[in-house]
């Protein structure tokens, strides 16, 4: 039970030490990099607020909502999406916020 109980301890250290309790969710964008067939959002912000790879994000600007990414990789402070969608004539720019959504569903 002892060693059930210390394992567990150490996972929940672990989860912390992410940030995910802490995490406020939200990462502005740093910088968009132009591919030839797709575009990467890179994120000022990664396990410490709370992204892993696969979580759908949305991206708002000035509170409202544009667009969808979804992080394709992370580190502690650093984080790569991949957009999904974007309204019509809206572009990502450096300043967006990107936050993960409550419900992941497409």
């Amino acid at each position: 039970m002892f060693a059930f109980l210390a394992a567990a301890s150490a996972v929940a250290a672990g989860t912390r030490a992410l940030g995910l309790a802490e995490a406020d969710g939200k990462a502005p964008v740093v910088s968009v990099i132009t591919g030839q067939t797709t575009d990467l959002v890179v994120l000022e912000g990664g396990h410490d607020r709370g992204f892993r790879p696969g979580s759908v994000c949305t991206v708002t600007r000035n509170g409202l909502p544009f667009g969808s990414v979804v992080i394709a990789e992370a580190t502690r402070s650093r984080a790569i999406a991949l957009i999904l969608s974007l309204d019509a004539g809206a572009r990502i720019l450096s300043g967006d916020l990107v936050s993960p959504r409550a419900n992941p569903r497409i």
